[in-house]
């Protein structure tokens, strides 16, 4: 018969691996809207043509909004948006494929894509920005702004 406390340590283990799988569940897969098929983006007071649209929003925060989309005419919607040096792409739960914060922020770095502001306080405290490639390709996100920084 097993005693009480390898009961009580396995209740804690189970506890805590339940835990764990909850926390991850929910910053990965939990509050995420599956977003397809836009066919207009807006930067600044305009709205442009998209296609290939693909990504993510939630209601429980602003910064859930991921886009991966084609720009019919980049150097428009560039000339649209504020040039943005501090556009940096936030991490992004695996299972959205088409956003890969790493390259670009790289491209973002290297002047293989255009870093733009395309919207002022979209949401709570989070600004909308994008990075856009000469051949079409665009991302978007929202990150901070210093509505909380204080």
């Amino acid at each position: 018969m097993p005693k009480v406390g390898t009961l009580l340590a396995g209740g804690i283990v189970l506890v805590a691996v339940l835990f764990g799988i909850s926390m991850w569940y929910a910053q990965q897969r939990s509050f995420y809207d599956t977003v397809e098929g836009l066919d207009r983006v807006q930067i600044g007071d305009s709205d442009f043509a998209v296609t290939e649209y693909r990504g993510t929003d939630g209601v429980t925060s602003p910064l859930k909004l991921r886009g991966c989309f084609r720009l019919a005419d980049p150097e428009a919607a560039i000339a649209a948006g504020e040039s943005a040096t501090d556009a940096v792409p936030l991490t992004t739960p695996d299972w959205i494929e088409c956003f890969n914060e790493d390259m670009i922020f790289a491209d973002l770095q290297a002047g293989r894509a255009t870093g733009i502001m395309a919207g002022d306080d979209e949401g709570d405290g989070a600004d909308l920005y994008m990075a856009i490639y000469p051949d079409g390709r665009a991302f978007s996100w929202r990150q901070p702004n210093g509505k909380y920084k204080k």
